[in-house]
This record gives C-alpha cells, structure tokens and sequence, in this order.
C-alpha cells in the first residue's frame, strides 16, 4: 500500500497539477526559511520538537506526552519528556506505534532525556539519574513506575559504551548499564533504529541525513500520516526543516513546534486545493454540506482538512465512499473525525470504522 503523500503526488501528476503544487511548495519553503533567518540567534527547542511529534502520534491512542516536566515540587522544569498511559496497561494499538526501546517498558511513565545535538558523556548519564530521583519523589512513584531513558540523536563511540558497561538489550540501536549509583539507565541511539514504521517518527532526528530520509520514506509508505491531522501536519513540516540542513545547523535557527505545524498544515493545504474533487470526495454533496455548516459556524476550518482527509483514506483503502458514510462524517465532530480516521488502519470493512463502540 502506498503513502498518502506518494499517492497525492501521483494523482496531481496525473491531473496535470503537479507543476503548480511544486511551485507553491517551493514558495511555501521559502518562506520557511526566511522564517529561520529572521529567528536566527534564538535556541531551537528539540526536545519541544520531539514532543511534539510523540504527541501528536500517541496522544489519539492514549499516552499522554508532555514536555514540561516538574522534577521539584517547584521550579525549575528540565528539558524532558514525559511518556504516561492513562488508565490500564498498554494495549497493543499503543504498542504499534511505541519506538523500540520504549515498548517494552512496561511501567506507568517514561522520563525521556533528548540529546539531539548534544554529546553522549559522563555528564548527561548523571544528569539522567538525577532527574529519575528528583522526578520519582516529586511524584512520589514507586521504583516500578518509572523509567528514564536517554535518546540521543548521535551514536556514542565504543569507549565510551564500553567504559560505562553498556550492552546491547535486544532491537538495534537500544543499550544498558547498571551503575553504582542508581537504577539502570537505558540509552535509544536513533542512528541504530531498525527503520521500520513505529521507530520512524523518532528517527526523524537521527544525527544522519540518510537516516532521516528514509525514516520519511517509511512514514509515507505505511500511511502513518492517518494516525491524526496534527502528525500528517508536523510530519510534513519537520521534513521541509530537517532535510536540508544539519540538525546542528538548525541548532540556532529558533524552530519551535508552532512553526512546523503552520509550514506542514499550509503543503497540506496546498494539495488539497489542486486534487483533482473526484480524488477528494466521491460524493458530490459532502462538500457542499461541510461549506454550509462553516458558514453556519457548526464547523472550523480545521474540521473541514479533517473530513477531506478521512474520505481520502476511505477512498485509497476501501475504494467509493457511500452516501450515509459521507452524511456521517459531514455531521461528524472533530474527535469523532479523528476516532475514525485511527479506525481504518486496521479496520476490515467500511462499517467496522463507523460501528458503535461501548
């Protein structure tokens, strides 16, 4: 099954579009970076990055992601990550999208320290088991609640593994040590990820250009942009950013989530304004019934890209769209849209994503 972004791709080509879609992605990216000149000078918040991108990929299935984290009952926060299941243990959907080294885990909350252009060294290993005390009594957790990991954009050298006792503990890429002063720390090297979908959103920050173009190539062919709008937008945004330049050189440039959400949400936009409507929608009344209820103020705009890109998916996995199908998602709300649209990455039928869940 091909991506979103090859298909859409495909058929502008074969619409004769595709010129024009290049052009205004090209004008979209330029202003993109004049964007970072103006921001130059200003720290960009990777970990903010990352969080972003866990967020909107988790959060629909129901691990709650945030990135500001209080490791005192005070100030102040540490540039961290905070991975917590909501209720119960983790089912298997969230187990689909958990990046190896985070799956097995099998504990309420994962602190998760973010080096993306900062060296591995004696330091950030002290550093990551302070932050695994301050945080467990903050919270006042158990020892098997918590587990804080490192993720580090670069590989460390084999000294250095070697002089900390770290081994390898199973997927590529994931290593351990149990030092003398605290609980084991584990490291996830995202050059070393196996490049497959549930590691890809993270490998999106690999230290190596290669590494990261290839963690898009898998997104695209595995359709993991259905998972939510806010993914397929920051997705989006993030390769414009990242693919070319070094992440070091980026390091300065002051690129915050709200800035690769806006560039990612406007190529969206862009190929949804020259699809040809038959690609958009194969029921010739759901676009005037979604123009309708904005003008009534029964929907956002936001909740129009949502429809669009729900029928799109019905269309690419199960072929025409129904009428009652298309009258559902026209009255649907925002999380009903966003409900149906994680549906069909697994559903057997149209009516299996539409059916009534208790």
């Amino acid at each position: 099954m091909r991506g979103d972004t090859a298909q859409s791709h495909n058929s502008l080509a074969e619409s004769g579009q595709l010129p024009e879609y290049e052009e205004k992605a090209t004008a979209i990216d330029q202003e993109g970076r004049s964007g970072l000149e103006t921001s130059a000078g200003t720290k960009t918040c990777w970990h903010c990055l990352v969080g972003a991108t866990l967020k909107a990929l988790l959060e629909p299935v129901g691990i709650e992601v945030r990135t500001e984290v209080p490791l005192l009952s005070f100030p102040p926060k540490a540039d961290i990550i905070l991975l917590q299941r909501r209720k119960g243990g983790r089912t298997d959907e969230q187990n689909m999208l958990m990046a190896d080294g985070l799956r097995d885990l099998d504990v309420e909350r994962i602190l998760a320290e973010i080096k993306i252009t900062q060296s591995m060294n004696e330091a950030a290993l002290n550093q990551a088991s302070l932050y695994d005390v301050l945080y467990r009594k903050c919270e006042n957790l158990k020892k098997h609640q918590l587990r804080t990991v490192i993720v580090s954009a670069a590989t460390a050298q084999k000294p250095f593994l070697k002089r900390f006792a770290f081994k390898s503990v199973g997927p590529d890429g994931v290593y351990e040590s149990k030092p003398l002063w605290g609980e084991p720390i584990r490291v996830i090297f995202l050059n070393e990820l196996e490049n497959i979908p549930r590691n890809a959103p993270l490998k999106f920050f690999s230290s190596r250009t290669e590494e990261r173009k290839k963690a898009f190539a898998v997104v695209d062919e595995a359709g993991l942009t259905r998972i939510s709008t806010p993914f397929h937008y920051i997705m989006n945004g993030l390769r414009s950013t990242v693919m070319r330049n070094s992440l070091r050189h980026l390091d300065n440039a002051g690129i915050t989530p709200d800035s690769v959400m806006r560039m990612g949400k406007r190529m969206f936009e862009a190929t949804l304004d020259l699809m040809p409507e038959e690609e958009l929608s194969a029921l010739p009344k759901l676009e005037h019934l979604l123009g309708r209820k904005l003008q009534d103020g029964q929907l956002k705009g936001e909740q129009i890209g949502e429809a669009k890109m729900l029928i799109r998916q019905l269309q690419r996995r199960f072929g025409a769209v129904p009428a009652w199908a298309g009258e559902k998602i026209a009255k649907a709300t925002s999380q009903s849209l966003e409900e149906w649209s994680l549906r069909v990455l697994d559903a057997q039928s149209l009516e299996d994503v539409f059916a009534d869940r208790m």
